[in-house]
């Protein structure tokens, strides 16, 4: 087998390019996927300052957006699990 000085040459960095792919990956993996968090961030403010006026919310916590989360796939389990079993669409 005959490798060439370029093949040889750029094959450490792939590999560290491919590890860093990895680690960027793991990062960011998206905790809520079935959520717009920043419409839910936004959602959120918009009632509080409508509902409690006097408190000045200004932020909301990923462990808020993460409960909202967990209510969604909630729903939509309960949802699935009520439909009817015949036809092909929830709906």
């Amino acid at each position: 087998m005959v490798v060439s000085l370029n093949e040889s040459a750029t094959q450490p960095r792939k590999q560290i390019m491919e590890a860093t792919e990895m680690t960027d990956t793991l990062k960011s993996i998206n905790t809520t996927p079935h959520l717009c968090r920043s419409k839910v961030k936004q959602t959120a403010l918009e009632i509080a300052a409508a509902i409690r006026p006097a408190n000045k919310f200004r932020r909301v916590g990923m462990s808020f957006v993460e409960r909202i989360e967990a209510k969604v796939r909630a729903a939509i389990r309960e949802e699935v699990r009520i439909h009817p079993s015949k036809g092909k669409t929830l709906l």
